[in-house]
């Protein structure tokens, strides 16, 4: 089980932007629900995912991590972003 989850330790301002993060995409699932589920709010939600990433990112970078967790996080990044843009397009 140790292969797949691994424990990364985090320093307080990433954890602290993380909670928020989460915090904002249940605020935007609450309001999806309340109007319907209307998915025009979902894009907000893989927005913020792919922020997120980008702050994993950072972090291993700050953490001075191995170049493959690096490029795997903003590797996410892009893949939210290339969502978002998607959604949105159509």
């Amino acid at each position: 089980m140790g292969l797949f989850f691994e424990k990364r330790e985090s320093t307080k301002p990433f954890i602290l932007i993380r909670y928020l993060i989460v915090i904002a995409m249940g605020l935007i699932l609450i309001f999806s629900l309340i109007n319907d589920f209307n998915l025009n709010f979902i894009k907000y939600i893989i927005l913020l995912s792919g922020i997120g990433s980008i702050i994993d990112g950072i972090e291993s970078i700050f953490k001075k991590e191995n170049k493959k967790q690096m490029l795997l996080d903003f590797s996410f990044a892009v893949i939210w972003f290339v969502v978002f843009l998607v959604y949105v397009g159509s």
